[in-house]
């Protein structure tokens, strides 16, 4: 029915009104820090330019469909950050329940909730690809904090280093925040050619 439209539409906008808790978490200095939702627009404008100069032969439409749906499991779970020392593989049956339960009375509800498991077992060409345009999206709105001055290593608190891997880069002295958030999430974007060189000597540069 058109109401469950409207229904659906009023839940899943609530994102609009949900911090990234990344850059609660780092207190960063701006006056209104980013919801999820602007996060999946960036992702949307980030998959868009990807495809267009990687030439991938994938469906874009599926990938876009993709970015925005996985979304939704954060209204009912948060936005989980490594910071937060939760296994989110622990919370995947709670999240695909919520989901389920967004989209269950719409007519596309089986289709959404197969794009939603695409996303997470992250074995298709589609799935591989959003699930790096995630990660690179985060890195980047990072990256732009940084060089607008707005958030560095001056922002770490003693709690943070209960993260091992944040640990180790803060303790070699090599890296600044940019840097980090890049190396934690190489793996989901290394295949795309998006490596530790390209980012020191491509992207860490542009402006």
């Amino acid at each position: 029915m058109l109401k469950d439209a409207f229904k659906f539409y009023y839940k899943a906008t609530e994102l609009k009104d949900m911090l990234r808790q990344g850059a609660v978490q780092w207190e960063v200095d701006k006056k209104r820090l980013e919801s999820i939702a602007e996060h999946t627009y960036g992702c949307m404008i980030l998959a868009i330019s990807l495809q267009s100069e990687l030439k991938l032969d994938i469906d874009l439409g599926k990938t876009l469909e993709m970015l925005t749906i996985h979304e939704l499991e954060e209204l009912a779970i948060g936005d989980v950050t490594p910071l937060d020392h939760i296994d989110k593989k622990a919370l995947k049956t709670k999240a695909r329940n919520a989901v389920y339960g967004f989209v269950k009375d719409l007519n596309q509800c089986d289709r959404l909730m197969a794009l939603t498991d695409e996303f997470n077992l992250s074995e298709t060409k589609e799935s591989k690809f959003a699930k790096a345009v995630d990660k690179l999206e985060c890195v980047l709105e990072f990256k732009k904090y940084q060089d607008l001055g707005q958030v560095s290593l001056s922002h770490l608190k003693p709690e943070m280093l209960d993260n091992k891997y944040l640990k180790a880069y803060v303790e070699s002295g090599k890296y600044d925040l940019a840097d980090i958030f890049f190396l934690y999430h190489m793996p989901a974007f290394k295949e795309f050619g998006i490596d530790e060189n390209y980012w020191y000597t491509k992207l860490k540069p542009l402006k």
